[in-house]
C-alpha cells in the first residue's frame, strides 16, 4: 500500500507540473495582440522552453540518483509555481514572457525526468503500468492546462490572470502530496554527481538508432498542432482562435489513452514506427488545414499528433526500462527526455525556414516527408534489433 500510495503522491506532483507547462501557449495569441508580437515570435516564445530544458536534463537525472528523488523534485516543482508568477507579471513584457517559458523548461528538465524514474522504481512489480502511468499523468496536465486557459482566455475574466492562480493552487496541493512519497534511492557514501546520459555501451546502438528517433514524435508531434497550427490558421478562425488552441493542446494530450493501449498490445518495436506514421499524418492534415483554410481538420489533426506521441512516450519510456542500469536510471531518463524536448523546436525551425524560403506550405510538406522517413528508419530498425534477440 506505501508505494501504491507512494506512486500517488509522486502523480500528483507531476500533473500539477504538467499542468503548467501549457497553460501560456493559448494566451500566447492574446500577447500578440497586446504587444504586437509576429508569428515568428510566437513560436520563438514557445521553443524558449527547451533551451531552458537542455541544462537541467543533464543536471537532474545523475543529481536524483545521487542525492534521492526528493531532494531535486521538491525544489522543481516550487519553481514551476514561480514560472507562473513570472509568467502572471509579464503580460506587458516580452523579456519576462521570455523568462517565464524558459524558467518552465528547466522546470520540466528537473521535474518530469526524477518524477518519471521515481514512479518507475516504485512500481516495478508493473514495468509497462508505470510506462503508462507515467504518460498518463503528464499528458492529462499537459492537456487540461491548455484547455482551462483557452476557455478563460477566449470568454472568461482575468483571461492573463486566474489562469496561473489556478496553476500556483495545484502547485501547492503536488508540494504536500510529496511529504508522503516514499524515497526510492539509497545514498551511496563518496559517490558524486557526474552528469552524463547513462547511455550502457552494450546498448548504445539500440539507443541512438531506436530511442532517440522514437523521441522526436514524443513533443515533436504534438507541438506542431497547438504550438504552430493555430499561430498560422489564426486569421482563418480570427474570432474563436484562443479557445481553438486550448481545445488543440487538449484534442492532442487526451489523445494519449488509447495510443498507450496499443503499445500493450503490439509492444514497443511495432509501436515506434507506427508513432511516427501516424504523426505524419497528422501533419499531412495540418498541410491541407493551411493550404485550404479548412482549419475544422486540425481536430482531427490534432487527434492523430497526440495519439502519436503517446505511442512514442510509452513505447520509449519502454526501452529506456530495458536497456538502462539501474544505478543510472535517472541519467537515461534524461536522455530519452532531451531527444524528446528537442521536437518542441518544431515550430520555430518551421516559421524560421519559411521566411528564408517564402513558403509555409512548402515546408510544412518537406515536414510530412521527413516524419515518414524517421517512420520507416525505425521500421527497420526495430526489426532487426527483434531479429538479432530471437
Amino acid at each position: 500500500m506505501g508505494r501504491v500510495s507512494g506512486r500517488a503522491s509522486v502523480a500528483i506532483a507531476l500533473f500539477a507540473v504538467a499542468l503548467g507547462t501549457n497553460v501560456a501557449t493559448p494566451l500566447l495569441l492574446i500577447y500578440e495582440g497586446r504587444l504586437g508580437l509576429s508569428a515568428w515570435t510566437l513560436t520563438a516564445l514557445f521553443a524558449v522552453y527547451p533551451i531552458g530544458l537542455a541544462p537541467a536534463l543533464v543536471f537532474s537525472g545523475p543529481a536524483s540518483d545521487v542525492v534521492g528523488r526528493r531532494a531535486v523534485m521538491v525544489p522543481g516543482v516550487a519553481l514551476s509555481g514561480l514560472a507562473s508568477i513570472v509568467l502572471l507579471l509579464g503580460r506587458d513584457s516580452l523579456a519576462l514572457l521570455y523568462l517565464g517559458r524558459f524558467l518552465l523548461g528547466v522546470v520540466s528538465g528537473l521535474v518530469l525526468v526524477v518524477a518519471s524514474a521515481w514512479i518507475q522504481e516504485l512500481g516495478r512489480d508493473d514495468p509497462m503500468w508505470s510506462a503508462r502511468v507515467v504518460g498518463v499523468v503528464m499528458y492529462s496536465g499537459f492537456g487540461l492546462g491548455p484547455l482551462v486557459s483557452g476557455l478563460i482566455g477566449q470568454w472568461g475574466p482575468a483571461p492573463l490572470t486566474l489562469p496561473y492562480v489556478i496553476h500556483l493552487v495545484t502547485i501547492a496541493v503536488g508540494l504536500l502530496a510529496l511529504i508522503v512519497a516514499p524515497e526510492s534511492v539509497t545514498r551511496t557514501p563518496g559517490r558524486r554527481i557526474r552528469p552524463n546520459l547513462g547511455i550502457p555501451a552494450e546498448s548504445a546502438s539500440e539507443f541512438w538508432r531506436v530511442v532517440v528517433p522514437t523521441a522526436f514524435g514524443v513533443f515533436g508531434m504534438p507541438s506542431l498542432a497547438f504550438g504552430l497550427f493555430p499561430v498560422i490558421l489564426k486569421p482563418a478562425m480570427e474570432s474563436v482562435a484562443v479557445f481553438v488552441s486550448g481545445l488543440l493542446g487538449m484534442l492532442a494530450m487526451v489523445s494519449i489513452v488509447p495510443a498507450q493501449a496499443w503499445v500493450g498490445r503490439v509492444g514497443p518495436h511495432r509501436a515506434a514506427p507506427l508513432a511516427l506514421a501516424v504523426g505524419a499524418t497528422g501533419c499531412l492534415l495540418g498541410l491541407i488545414a493551411f493550404a485550404t483554410g479548412g482549419w475544422p481538420l486540425l481536430f482531427v489533426a490534432a487527434v492523430l499528433m497526440g495519439g502519436a506521441s503517446g505511442l512514442a512516450m510509452t513505447s520509449g519510456l519502454r526501452f529506456v526500462d530495458l536497456i538502462c542500469r539501474p544505478e543510472d536510471r535517472g541519467a537515461l531518463n534524461g536522455a530519452f527526455y532531451a531527444a524528446a524536448y528537442a521536437g518542441m523546436m518544431m515550430p520555430l525551425v518551421v516559421t524560421s525556414i519559411a521566411r528564408v524560403v517564402g513558403s509555409t506550405t512548402a515546408v510544412l510538406a518537406g515536414v510530412t516527408v521527413a516524419t515518414t522517413s524517421v517512420s520507416l528508419w525505425l521500421y527497420r530498425a526495430t526489426r532487426e534489433i527483434r531479429a538479432a534477440a530471437i
